[in-house]
């Protein structure tokens, strides 16, 4: 088979990769249970009240090796592997190349470099991750706890931000894998009280950020709204909704029923929709539509 003929549009369709920080107690782990029938591989005390929710306590980091390569052989009944939390990770691969490698901690390989053995160990669980994914259509949700931490822009200007908790080089790895990494925060309202009286904040409900910000780290291929609840369910309906194939099909049926002259279709056609980005296919609707 020739090069060319390997070539495809569109690409497969694949649960997304998510990761998902935020303050402790905020409600992560419950958006992780769920996702279609999660296996959580945990180390943490936060399923306290989701007794239903499937779970293993990796004893090390190479339990958590094997364990997704078992799922990748024999998925069983599972859909979703959900690793609560990243923080928890990050420690259980400190302490596994620490053993491994004879050093009493991970400032033990010398200045820096034990962080970047580390480094190299979460790229590989990354890497088997991706062959669930793909294999096994598994969704994979990542969860991590943040700190407040003072962020100094290059210009010197100084503010206070929510980053996820570990060290730098390990969580930037983690920030450039998932399809969807969201930040996960309560909701405040101010209310003027007028007069000299202080103005009053009402806490609201609990959100999902999708885009970065000042104070927090997000950002999403999958062409989210700004917002969303902290809610599975809510996020995987924005996740269809804004499906480049859910999106190619509404872009062919107005196109096909629109009151355009054959001669207009064929300008539009002239670009095949498979080869557009979610963005420039929603503008597309959005202009047939106002042809209707």
């Amino acid at each position: 088979m020739s090069i060319l003929a390997k070539i495809k549009r569109g690409g497969e369709s694949l649960p997304p990769r998510i990761l998902l920080s935020g303050p402790e107690g905020i409600g992560k782990s419950t958006f992780g249970a769920a996702a279609p029938a999660p296996l959580f591989i945990s180390q943490e005390q936060g399923l306290t009240g989701l007794d239903h929710v499937a779970r293993i306590t990796p004893d090390t980091f190479a339990e958590t090796l094997a364990t997704v390569d078992e799922l990748t052989v024999n998925p069983g009944d599972f859909k979703t592997l959900v690793i609560d939390t990243t923080d928890s990770l990050e420690r259980s691969i400190h302490g596994f190349i620490c053993k491994r490698d004879g050093h009493p901690n991970i400032e033990g390989y010398g200045f820096g470099k034990g962080y970047k053995v580390a480094e190299f160990e979460l790229s590989a669980l990354l890497n088997k991750l991706d062959t669930l994914r793909e294999r096994q259509k598994f969704g994979i949700i990542l969860l991590s706890h943040v700190q407040i931490k003072t962020f100094t822009q290059p210009g010197g200007e100084q503010w206070d931000r929510y980053e996820m908790k570990g060290h730098k080089g390990f969580t930037g790895i983690l920030r450039e894998w998932p399809d969807a990494c969201l930040f996960a925060v309560y909701e405040v309202f101010k209310t003027k009280s007028g007069g000299n009286k202080p103005d009053k904040t009402i806490g609201g409900g609990r959100i999902i950020q999708t885009s970065w910000s000042p104070g927090w780290d997000a950002k999403n291929r999958l062409s989210l709204p700004e917002t969303l609840n902290l809610s599975y369910e809510e996020f995987a309906a924005a996740v269809d909704a804004n499906s480049p194939s859910r999106l190619r099909e509404e872009f062919k049926a107005l196109l096909a029923t629109s009151k355009l002259t054959p001669e207009q279709k064929k300008v539009w056609e002239k670009t095949p929709v498979e080869t557009l980005p979610a963005d420039r296919i929603k503008l597309g609707i959005t202009k047939l539509q106002s042809l209707q």
